[in-house]
């Protein structure tokens, strides 16, 4: 019967009664085994045994000494579980994730008859709240199981305790009614109250010593999972079902013990069911196939989507031993597989078959569970491959809905909804209100609630009921919102570092590897939407050349100024391609030769550009080397590195970027931190942001304080027309919320037509982020200004705070500023694979010295200052330089002295112009030039001694002109205050 066609209901009709008849059947064997011939034997007391009174005209369940009345409540066709005794009615099951305590108590309920509420505890609830579950508990009778109970405050459970413990007393007494919460409300006896906890997991608290008083403890150890696995067995229609369940809890069990341990796996309960379920429905599709063959093939296929890459030869071989000489090919649905073809295509990806496979496999996870975690690395393809599904349903006709959201973009209070204290009114969430919109759909198309965000246990464990088999959401304001049948939760993350074992278990895991798609697909697809047929052919062969060099060598060697994934640098590689292999560049006929001159600038800097000078090597020159030795086809000049050049548009040769440097002009009025004297490192900065920001790709400057990022993307963006774009300056710190910031994003945001918002008229909106890595990272690693932009970036939306409807933002682009040395250091793989990245490094001395001179020189000529003066500027800024590296380098920052940080903001105060206005006396250069002596000459403990001296010379000059700026950053110096009290 089993094996046949049945209805869904009469399915879980006979499956239940199959779970229920191999209890029996188990309990009578060993009773047998045990020779039991006594009505008093534990092993028989311990039973619950349903009888019936003539004498009462009533039902009873009795489990050793207690007696409950059946409370005839129907509850619908539900499955059974292993009958687990729960010898109280308040009781505390404890335990790990996947133990069963919930779905225990659930059944002992479904066993007396009596309905079982469920309800999903958090930080938002409070006593009130609580009080009015019990309330409503305590008129009905029924029970209330309360999931994650410790995840309520501490300062809410203490009152709490006092609620329950009045309506443990009311039915001890056995009142017909009794006083709760200022008013006096019937009884019904048969309430139950329960509360199931998971111990020592993050976001749990301690329950106080009154209120675990008024709980029996009931530990829940592992289950017996090969019982378990054999009665469902039986109950999907397995003839073989007790040799079956042992090779797959073997399996299980080498599985946890031999592969790596990874986050996402999860080899408990919950994954074994779900594995039953598929094993089942194999079983029923191709009733003629061998059992061993089902089950091998639905272990096989089932998991593997969640295996990594280094464990698949492990695992396969475990099947293999434990299912010897068995290869069972996957089953496939080959209409469904030209449907998925047909929608990657329209989407225009690569039709490849890894990537068939992983959108196959997330269907058939979505089959079998509704909660699936999609799991990889940033810039893997999971966006896409979620996407793809949509796509076919819609072309399917079967209706799709796709809400997203990040979680991590707005509170636990704005996702879920709170109560206010003072007036009880109720705020709805954005969670919430997103899930019952897509509830109150009727039609039965397919409906996904992308939460796309770093998982956290403060917000994902108030989704445990929605997640697990209760499949309802429950709110603080004491809501219940059902999950329907065509609903689904899909979460994609790129870690479940932070995630509790109590989450994982829970949902069904798709880990897409980075080797599953490799760069090859993302640049196909780019390459496909090139119009020019040549270019493309030209494009594809020269990828195929020069990029898995690069990238086996760039895996292994040099390091970059901060981490950014290897996906990111092939998409700057393919946006600076945009701009390069422009009609004026490389015309519809030009040779092949022309294109690989372009391709080769444009690597150099999407796989160097991020490179760096440390203390001790220069990546930069290094990673020049590697590339003139390895690549021969197009040649560089012999002196320099392939960094100091670029094409020039005539010649289509290399030249020198120091051609392009403009003739700088000083402005008096201007402050001198915000001249900006073009060098070479600005000028071919400047000309890629120029070309990126042109078509709105997302550009990052990186470089340590005082290497001059702000003032040139300040620079950049003031020479912008102000008739086509607008400018939003957004400078970070380290308490900027997500709330702050979509304050300061939507100021120069007008209304469009419908949700569309935009910069005024047809302008283009800039926002410049400055020290975008300095907000604080929470608790669980996540920086929560950051998951605003990253959702804008992925989905081009974000939500009203207020209204909680959708806003799609429209015509703005992002430049921003890093500085790796501050704040969180790095920023989320996942927001940085959108930014295109330079390094800028601290200006040699040939750039510092025609910075400083050509200010200097200007400043003297303006001023009318004498010949003898201006000839001394060069000499000056010579002295002036060796005297700034020599106590960089010889007072370094350590622990204690961490302030000892001597970058160029303190050289410019020698030069602000209130410092130069008054060098006018020619005895400044041999004061400098002996202050530089004795600097040098100093060593050791003879330091404070010898910067006394050349304090002494530089107070002196303090006589002539306002040298305080200097001064002040040398103050800072040990020992310079103890020598120098008139400083």
């Amino acid at each position: 019967m089993l094996i046949g066609q049945l209805s869904k209901g009469d399915r879980q009709k006979i499956m239940t009664i199959c779970t229920i008849d191999v209890h029996a059947r188990d309990v009578v064997a060993k009773m047998i085994a045990q020779k039991v011939d006594n009505a008093q034997a534990f092993i028989w007391l311990s039973q619950l045994r349903h009888r019936w009174s003539d004498e009462e005209r009533h039902c009873f369940a009795n489990i050793c000494d207690a007696q409950f009345l059946y409370s005839y409540e129907y509850l619908g066709n539900t499955p059974r579980l292993v009958i687990t005794p729960l010898t109280d009615r308040s009781g505390a099951p404890a335990g790990p994730a996947g133990t069963g305590k919930t779905e225990t108590t659930k059944d002992l309920g479904r066993a007396l008859g009596i309905m079982v509420y469920v309800f999903n505890c958090s930080e938002q609830m409070d006593y009130k709240s609580c009080g009015n579950i019990y309330k409503g508990l305590s008129q009905t009778g029924a029970w209330g199981c309360f999931d994650e109970f410790n995840r309520i405050s501490v300062e809410v459970l203490s009152v709490v305790a006092v609620q329950v413990k009045s309506v443990q007393d009311a039915i001890r007494e056995k009142k017909k009614s009794f006083h709760f919460l200022g008013e006096d409300i019937n009884l019904v006896p048969s309430v139950g109250i329960f509360i199931t906890m998971n111990p020592g997991y993050a976001g749990r608290t301690e329950l106080p010593e009154n209120l675990k008083a008024l709980f029996r403890p009931c530990a829940m150890v592992v289950p017996d999972f090969e019982l378990i696995c054999e009665i469902m067995l039986v109950a999907e229609g397995f003839i073989e079902a007790r040799v079956l369940a042992r090779k797959f809890i073997t399996l299980y069990q080498l599985c946890k013990e031999l592969l790596s341990k990874q986050d996402h796996y999860d080899w408990g309960l919950r994954a074994i069911k779900s594995v039953l379920v598929v094993a089942g429905s194999l079983k029923r599709d191709d009733p003629e196939r061998p059992e061993d063959q089902v089950l091998m093939r639905s272990l096989r296929d089932f998991n593997i989507p969640k295996i990594v890459t280094d464990d698949v030869p492990v695992f396969m071989g475990l099947i293999g031993d434990l299912f010897p000489a068995l290869d069972v090919p996957r089953k496939r649905d080959l209409n469904f597989e030209s449907f998925v073809r047909q929608a990657v295509l329209d989407l225009r990806l690569q039709a490849e078959d890894n990537f068939v496979l992983k959108v196959v496999q997330l269907e058939e996870l979505l089959t079998v569970r509704h909660s699936v975690f999609v799991v990889g690395n940033a810039g893997t393809g999971k966006s896409q491959v979620m996407r793809s599904p949509n796509r076919t349903y819609q072309i399917m006709k079967r209706r799709p809905v796709w809400t997203d959201l990040n979680p991590k973009a707005v509170t636990n209070d704005e996702l879920f909804g709170i109560i206010n204290p003072a007036t009880r009114e109720w705020k709805d969430g954005l969670f919430s209100s997103v899930m019952r919109e897509l509830a109150n759909i009727t039609h039965d198309g397919p409906k996904w609630m992308v939460l796309d965000g770093d998982i956290d246990p403060m917000w994902i464990e108030s989704l445990n009921t929605v997640m697990d088999d209760n499949k309802v959401l429950t709110l603080a304001s004491n809501e219940r919102i059902p999950l329907n049948p065509t609903m689904r939760l899909v979460f994609e993350i790129s870690h479940l570092r932070t995630a509790t074992p109590a989450t994982v278990s829970r949902a069904g895991i798709l880990y897409i590897n980075p080797s599953d798609l490799g760069w090859n697909p993302p640049v196909s697809s780019w390459i496909d939407r090139r119009e020019i047929q040549s270019e493309r052919a030209n494009l594809t062969i020269l990828f195929d050349k020069y990029l898995p060099i690069c990238l086996d060598t760039l895996r292994t060697r040099f390091k970059k100024i901060i981490p950014i994934p290897e996906q990111s640098m092939v998409q700057m590689l393919c946006y600076l391609l945009e701009c390069l292999l422009a009609e004026e560049n490389t015309p519809p006929d030009c040779p092949k030769e022309l294109y690989e001159l372009y391709f080769v600038f444009a690597a150099v800097w999407a796989f160097g550009g991020s490179m760096f000078r440390d203390q001790l090597v220069d990546y930069r020159v290094e990673f020049s080397k590697w590339w003139v030795a390895e690549f021969k086809t197009i040649k560089f000049p012999s002196q320099g590195t392939v960094f100091d050049f670029y094409i020039d548009p005539e010649t289509k040769k290399f030249e020198p970027w120091s051609k392009l440097i403009p003739q700088f002009e000083f402005d008096p009025e201007m402050p001198l931190q915000a001249c900006l004297v073009p060098t070479t490192e600005t000028v071919r900065v400047r000309y890629f942001m120029d070309r990126l920001l042109e078509r709105r790709r997302p550009v990052m400057l990186v470089g340590n304080a005082g290497t001059g990022k702000s003032v040139l993307v300040g620079d950049k963006l003031c020479s912008l027309d102000t008739d086509a774009y607008v400018v939003k300056k957004v400078p970070f710190n380290y308490y900027t919320t997500s709330a702050m910031l979509q304050g300061m994003l939507e100021k120069p945001l007008e209304k469009k037509a419908g949700r569309n918002y935009g910069p005024p008229g047809t302008k283009k909106l800039v926002y410049f982020i400055d020290d975008l890595n300095m907000p604080e990272v929470d608790a669980y690693g996540t920086v929560q200004p950051h998951t605003l932009i990253r959702q804008h970036l992925d989905y081009g939306h974000w939500y009203d705070r207020t209204k909680l409807s959708l806003k799609e933002i429209t015509n703005v682009q992002y430049v921003s500023c890093v500085n790796p040395t501050a704040g969180s250091f790095t920023i989320n793989p996942r927001l940085q694979r959108h930014f295109c990245v330079f390094a800028l490094s601290i200006p040699g001395q040939d750039a510092l010295s025609r910075i400083y001179s050509t200010i200097l020189t200007q400043h003297l000529t303006s001023g009318n200052f004498s010949g003898a003066v201006q000839k001394s500027a060069q000499q000056l800024i010579a002295l002036a330089l060796g005297l700034h590296q020599k106590v960089a380098a010889t007072f370094l920052p350590t622990a204690i002295k961490f302030h000892y940080i001597f970058n160029l903001r303190d050289f410019s105060n020698i030069f602000q112009v209130s410092a130069v206005a008054v060098l006018w006396d020619l005895k400044l250069v041999p004061m400098l030039q002996e202050a530089a002596e004795l600097c040098s000459s100093s060593s050791g403990g003879q330091n404070a001694v010898s910067y006394l001296k050349m304090t002494q010379h530089m107070c002196a000059l303090s006589k002539v002109g306002d040298l305080r700026p200097f001064l002040n950053s040398l103050l800072v110096l040990d020992g310079f205050q103890n020598h120098c009290p008139w400083l």
